[in-house]
């Protein structure tokens, strides 16, 4: 994909912010020498903010968000990727932040399922929650439900369970 598929009005994921909407394509000199075109976006989590992206950086810092069929894709595909993390909490550590900078949806549905279960567990049988793992579980959420609200349509906080729906669909056929 090239800048040249971005429009204003598009609506685009912005890696580390989320959604966001292209407001304009304006010149800016942030050196005060040399001027460039820039995407503006404004974030759909916060209307007030705004980022520039120089229009020939785009590619590789934006892409269009998932369609429907790629959600549910992803949320199907994570039946099938079990993730074991270890008990060595730097370790532990290590292998949720590459997956979380790997980005891959379908990965970071499984890592939810995983800490999830793990904290559940945890919780049933009187045994202390990680800090790190709640936080690696809230990084991860605010990675995914952003998009999958925006592309399904529905509340943020509806995700969850639109994923835990389907996924039991699935366990049932």
């Amino acid at each position: 994909m090239n800048a040249a598929n971005f429009s204003v009005n598009d609506y685009v994921v912005y890696k580390g912010v989320g959604v966001c909407r292209i407001e304009a394509v304006e010149s800016k000199s942030f050196d005060g020498v040399n001027t460039e075109d820039y995407l503006k976006l404004v974030p759909l989590s916060s209307g007030s903010s705004s980022y520039f992206v120089p229009v020939g950086n785009a590619v590789g810092r934006l892409r269009k968000p998932m369609t429907t069929d790629e959600v549910n894709a992803a949320i199907d595909d994570s039946e099938n990727g079990e993730i074991r993390l270890t008990l060595n909490t730097k370790e532990r550590r290590s292998e949720i932040d590459s997956i979380l900078k790997e980005g891959n949806c379908t990965r970071i549905i499984s890592l939810i399922k995983t800490i999830y279960l793990h904290t559940e567990s945890c919780r049933s049988n009187g045994r202390k929650v990680l800090v790190s793992d709640e936080n690696a579980l809230r990084a991860a959420e605010n990675m995914i439900y952003p998009e999958f609200s925006f592309v399904l349509g529905i509340n943020e906080n509806e995700v969850a369970d639109y994923i835990g729906d389907r996924i039991e669909r699935i366990r049932a056929n």
